[in-house]
């Protein structure tokens, strides 16, 4: 708990070095800025690495990490704005300067809804997740720990499948 904490002061100084250089000045919880999602999901920079990791630091030690564009921008910021009933569980720890960070990283590497969309509450209800994978039989339920079964190296959020096994 302590190194976690002073993990935490650590990384606290370095965004706040960064804001203070002039890196990354466009911050905040607006859903209204323009996505780019030309960007790889294992190839966060600068500020947005930083984000990442707590990300996976708070996310991915109790389920596998979601590739960000699978959800919305506003399902993100829905689960980031209420840590104390994510999916009926409290997550403990998260401060308003992690969860800014998460969002700040999450905001920019996930989607925009659609203009007709019906906002997902899970992947399973993401028209995304879909589309990223045609002509795959899916297990029902679908689950995050079903991805497991074809894409092996998801808990290490790497989601290329894996063909050579039995």
């Amino acid at each position: 708990m302590i190194k976690k904490r002073w993990k935490m002061l650590i990384l606290a100084f370095i965004v706040s070095c960064s804001v203070i250089l002039g890196w990354g000045a466009s911050y905040g919880f607006s859903s209204n800025s323009i996505v780019q999602n030309t960007k790889s999901v294992d190839k966060a920079t600068g500020n947005f690495k930083i984000g990442e990791d707590f990300y996976l630091e708070n996310c991915a030690t109790c389920h596998i990490p979601v590739p960000p564009a699978v959800l919305p921008q506003e399902t993100w910021q829905r689960i980031l704005e209420n840590p104390g009933n994510h999916y009926g569980v409290k997550v403990e720890g998260l401060t308003g300067f992690s969860q800014r960070l998460m969002w700040q990283y999450l905001q920019n590497y996930s989607r925009q809804l659609l203009k007709d969309e019906i906002e997902p509450k899970y992947m399973a209800q993401s028209r995304y997740f879909f589309a990223l994978h045609p002509n795959v039989t899916l297990p029902s339920p679908i689950t995050l720990n079903s991805c497991i079964e074809c894409h092996t190296q998801a808990k290490d959020f790497n989601y290329r499948v894996n063909f050579d096994r039995n």
